[in-house]
């Protein structure tokens, strides 16, 4: 019974966790949405629009093939923002991004360009990503797959129960892939952050002022992964700790 208390205990602390992480979330999202709009209403020094920034620097690294299109109102509907597309080789891009020339415009259209390059580099971690990111489209077909086929093989063997505790671990496994997506993803678009930055310097598409908008807004990205990342981490611990509940209360 001590054990069960303590157990309740962990499972109230990480839920106070998960609250205080989900509020953290929505005040980072807040803040995001408000500075990208800000500085999408920053025009450049040099009037050049995301567009012709974005095909200009696929040129110049033998993407002629990767095309840039408007974001599409099915893409839209199915939660994506501004992506590169590995299946169709494309750049897509907002309606407000697309034909803009702003900081937070020809900022992001130069970051999803170096996702393409890493795409045509066969970088290790984007390949990798793009792995995961379809496995971890079916994570909760998987989760409850495993789960059946636990309890089916309880029914063959009587109800020993290990089965079913198996089946809920492996379980659990798949959903441990979208933790270790949200990791890569994580260095994988750091790693686009910082050769967009590299780019925008190099060739002077930016001044200095620009750049050190632009750093502000990547950062507000890279935390909003980052506190998605801790919320997995936290609600993978959640799961586990209930069913060591279950388990304890069973015993």
């Amino acid at each position: 019974m001590e054990n069960l208390g303590g157990i309740e205990l962990a499972i109230m602390i990480i839920s106070g966790l998960i609250i205080i992480g989900l509020v953290a979330a929505i005040i980072v999202q807040i803040v995001l949405i408000v500075k990208y709009k800000q500085f999408n209403k920053t025009p450049l020094s040099n009037g050049l629009t995301s567009q012709q920034t974005a095909q200009a620097l696929l040129d110049a690294n033998g993407l002629e093939n990767v095309r840039i299109k408007k974001l599409g109102f099915f893409r839209r509907i199915l939660l994506f923002g501004n992506h590169y597309s590995v299946m169709t080789k494309t750049i897509f891009l907002r309606k407000n991004i697309l034909d803009s020339s702003s900081v937070t415009a020809v900022g992001i259209a130069t970051q999803k360009v170096c996702l393409a390059i890493q795409h045509k580099n066969k970088d290790k971690s984007f390949i990798f990503r793009y792995i995961l990111q379809i496995l971890t489209l079916f994570t909760p077909l998987l989760f409850y797959g495993a789960i059946v086929v636990g309890l089916i093989i309880d029914l063959i063997t009587q109800f020993t129960g290990i089965p079913t505790i198996i089946g809920l671990f492996v379980g659990i496994g798949f959903y441990f892939l979208v933790f270790v997506f949200q990791i890569i993803n994580i260095k994988v678009e750091k790693k686009a952050n910082n050769q967009a930055i590299e780019i925008l310097q190099s060739a002077n598409i930016f001044n200095e002022q620009e750049i050190e908008t632009f750093r502000k807004l990547l950062k507000l990205y890279i935390l909003s992964d980052v506190i998605v990342l801790v919320l997995s981490i936290l609600k993978l611990i959640l799961q586990i700790l209930k069913i060591f509940a279950k388990s304890s209360k069973k015993a």
